[in-house]
């Protein structure tokens, strides 16, 4: 990630500079965090349906069993997952949206938690601080927009 950029997470997941969950109880239960969980939830549902849809198209895609411990490594397999999008995205436009969503509900929930592997180590705690101060303004922000 550089500059604003961060990733929306789950409630499983600690808010930090590169990651955004939804609220736990009891700041879930605030009428502002509903609100801002549920936006979040349709966002997080949408990505998860895109990623099922391209691990039904291409099995090559669950699990991506490839070591990064290089940056050239890490670039050839962010080159070959945008190989699989693009491929995935002239299929849909040739066959149409349908025949691309027939693919989503084939990988299932299980299969997604046994693509993750074990969970990556946790950011150093100073990182904290940023990401309540960063979900604070996207709140703050979605209430503003909603309000228009």
């Amino acid at each position: 990630f550089s500059g604003e950029e961060f990733a929306w997470a789950d409630s499983a997941y600690a808010v930090n500079s590169h990651t955004i969950p939804v609220h736990k109880k009891p700041a879930s239960l605030q009428p502002e965090n509903i609100a801002f969980d549920r936006a979040v939830a349709n966002l997080r549902v949408r990505s998860e349906h895109c990623m099922g849809a391209l691990k039904g198209r291409f099995q090559c895609f669950r699990g991506l069993r490839v070591n990064i411990n290089s940056k050239r490594q890490h670039i050839a397999a962010c080159r070959w997952i945008t190989v699989g999008i693009i491929l995935h995205n002239l299929v849909v436009e040739v066959e149409g949206v349908r025949r691309g969503a027939h693919f989503a509900p084939i990988h299932t929930r299980q299969e997604e938690e046994e693509d993750r592997g074990p969970p990556d180590e946790p950011l150093l705690a100073e990182d904290v601080g940023d990401g309540d101060a960063k979900r604070r303004k996207l709140v703050e922000e979605l209430l503003a927009f909603q309000q228009l």
